[in-house]
């Protein structure tokens, strides 16, 4: 009997034709590349029996509303031709965001309100295979000044079968190399304000996507209830001549202007996120190597409906 080595970890990813039905993902045409995982295979609402036998102790109950969550992280590159989609776009997808495709152009990921879609995921762990069915969730980013930038998911989807499984290697030449976040490869405009004028440490966003397994009498489902967007810029602490994000935060009523942020150079891994109206509510202070900084905390508001926050790959 051998242990089981968490590395090797192979994911496949497809959208579902039909929501809760396998897609059949292949390790040809759908692996995924993921870091930092955290892999919940059972979770769900304990139902305690409460009965009253005469003495004391534990009266055992149910397990209802069973599902399984994925977190983790995958680089934030291209895919290396503009207007193809990366591989990690049918992520995004499932993150509610649709995907529209602008040939030998662009690959557009915006949010949506409705006819989100959802995924088939396969998550083996070293000969365990976990079906995942109606997985749906939340998109995040990171992209912090000498570290690799990344897209963060979790993921909420239906169980489905629990197997020992021997799966054939995922196809994974479609992730491509990220670059390292810097000056060279960064470039971050909040408010009109580049990065040039007040030096970024970090910016990262969170859709802030509510998702909820549902279960109903002759329904089972997982769905998009809310989404409230957000973003935290640590910037280095300029004087207020150069830029006063105090009195950009106390304007009333709220100022609400766009942030851009391109990440590479090269056509076919360049990722740009835009939000156009973005309103800088609180601003903390702190220090880093004892220069002063602030964290300023940014709502992502839309201007013409689903579009506060939108990733393009070019």
């Amino acid at each position: 009997m051998s242990t089981r080595k968490f590395k090797k970890l192979k994911v496949l990813a497809k959208i579902e034709g039909t929501s809760g039905t396998d897609a059949g993902p292949t390790a040809a045409a759908n692996g995924i590349v993921l870091r930092n995982v955290t892999f919940t295979p059972l979770e769900g609402e304990k139902v305690s029996r409460d009965l009253l036998p005469g003495n004391l102790g534990n009266q055992g109950g149910y397990l209802t509303g069973t599902y399984a969550k994925i977190e983790g992280e995958f680089d934030m590159a291209g895919s290396g031709t503009p207007g193809t989609p990366p591989a990690w776009g049918v992520l995004a997808r499932m993150c509610n965001r649709a995907e529209t495709i602008t040939e030998d152009v662009s690959v557009a990921y915006s949010p949506i309100s409705d006819g989100e879609e959802s995924g088939t995921i396969y998550w083996n762990h070293d000969g365990v295979r976990h079906v995942l069915l109606y997985c749906k969730g939340n998109l995040k980013g990171d992209q912090t000044s000498g570290k690799i930038p990344v897209f963060k998911i979790s993921l909420i989807g239906l169980l489905g079968t629990i197997t020992d499984a021997v799966d054939a290697a995922p196809v994974l030449t479609a992730f491509k190399r990220p670059v390292i976040v810097s000056k060279a490869n960064t470039s971050i405009s909040i408010h009109g304000v580049p990065s040039t004028a007040s030096p970024l440490e970090s910016f990262a966003f969170d859709d802030g996507t509510k998702v909820e397994p549902r279960f109903l009498i002759g329904s089972e489902s997982v769905e998009i209830t809310d989404r409230v967007s957000t973003a935290r810029a640590v910037v280095e602490a300029r004087s207020l001549s150069v830029v006063d994000w105090f009195a950009k935060a106390r304007a009333q009523p709220r100022v609400g202007d766009e942030i851009v942020v391109t990440h590479g150079n090269v056509a076919g891994n360049i990722v740009e996120m835009r939000g156009p109206k973005a309103e800088i509510d609180k601003v903390a202070q702190g220090e880093t190597q004892g220069i002063l900084n602030y964290s300023l905390d940014i709502d992502l508001c839309p201007d013409a409906g689903n579009d506060e926050w939108i990733i393009t790959v070019k």
